[in-house]
């Protein structure tokens, strides 16, 4: 016989100590894993990992990856996926190298170009979904893998090498107190993407989208143009990850797409088991950036092959799926 439930039973009461740490753990455990990646490989590679050098260097070539990963949070907010961010990506920086090496176009006037690129891409994606009803998913594979087409058609096929002027190459290359500029712009536009969505009218309108979008709809929020938008956001950084890149970079290869769109996403999953748990959101993700980019580089530096990274994203991937259950149990037990 199946035992009768003891309705007499007290709850139990979690003290105070216990709850203020489930709490702290559940939203900046990510943040804790990162100093212990930075620490333990510092400790292990005294002579490489902890110089400035090396600092410095993670800090500017993970930069084109967190503003991509920034990209890709607008729409996943609203509750849509836009899969062609990497195609976008490699798509600016065809056309922005190009116009620059081969048109020979100030490169603020190329700059101006592949940004208006990118948000007519961006629109043209928003409009399918949001206006089209298309799927999202199907929608923007099939557009990444037109764009992929396009930046092939830019550079021929080929990758795209020749002189820029030094003051664009400074904008990537150069730092402030030996602090990067990539990564001064990553924290601008962490900042900004945090602020509109917590504080904003429009930001808490996206996410109430994105919890749930029939409700949305029952109470009048406008959920097709906050879409639209979210989709035209996200192109325009998206072409901005490309002119980030080819500021440091100084070239362009038309084949990079898949390779930065998989950590992107990666990195984006992992960063919504931190900060505000269970929400996709701009800090988070790119904590989890430099977390992925900490733990890559230190196994490189002993010697890892050159396909670690490919299994530590997928690894960290799965580890992000595992957190977000496991956060999500845990608030419901904290609350």
């Amino acid at each position: 016989m199946t035992a009768e439930p003891d309705f007499d039973k007290p709850a139990v009461v979690l003290p105070p100590t216990t709850l203020y740490w489930g709490r702290l753990s559940a939203h900046y455990g990510l943040v804790l894993v990162f100093i212990i990646v930075v620490v333990g490989f510092s400790l292990a590679r005294p002579e490489s990992y902890p110089t400035v050098v090396n600092l410095q260097t993670i800090a500017s070539t993970s930069a084109v990856l967190a503003v991509l990963a920034l990209a890709a949070v607008p729409p996943l907010i609203t509750g849509q996926f836009d899969l062609s961010i990497g195609f976008q990506l490699a798509l600016a920086q065809s056309v922005g190298a190009a116009l620059i090496i081969h048109g020979g176009l100030s490169p603020a006037v190329a700059a101006l170009v592949v940004l208006a690129v990118g948000l007519v891409v961006g629109a043209i994606n928003g409009a399918l979904v949001a206006y089209g009803g298309l799927n999202a998913f199907i929608t923007t594979l099939a557009t990444g893998i037109l764009l992929q087409g396009a930046s092939q058609l830019v550079t021929n096929g080929e990758a795209i090498y020749g002189r820029m002027p030094d003051w664009w190459l400074a904008v990537g290359r150069g730092d402030v107190l030996d602090i990067p500029l990539p990564l001064i712009y990553v924290a601008l536009l962490t900042a900004t993407l945090w602020v509109v969505f917590e504080y904003t009218t429009w930001g808490r309108q996206s996410l109430a989208i994105g919890a749930n979008p029939r409700a949305a709809v029952l109470v009048g929020l406008p959920v097709k143009i906050r879409i639209f938008q979210s989709f035209t956001i996200t192109g325009l950084l998206s072409a901005a990850a490309g002119l980030l890149s080819v500021c440091i970079l100084g070239s362009a290869n038309p084949n990079v797409g898949v390779s930065y769109m998989l950590p992107a996403f990666a990195a984006v999953f992992l960063g919504a088991t931190s900060i505000t748990p269970g929400r996709f959101n701009a800090w988070g993700t790119v904590i989890a950036v430099y977390t992925l980019a900490a733990g890559i580089t230190g196994l490189q530096q002993f010697g890892a092959p050159f396909f670690i990274e490919q299994f530590f994203n997928g690894a960290a991937l799965l580890l992000a799926i595992a957190l977000a259950k496991w956060a999500g149990r845990h608030s419901a037990q904290l609350s």
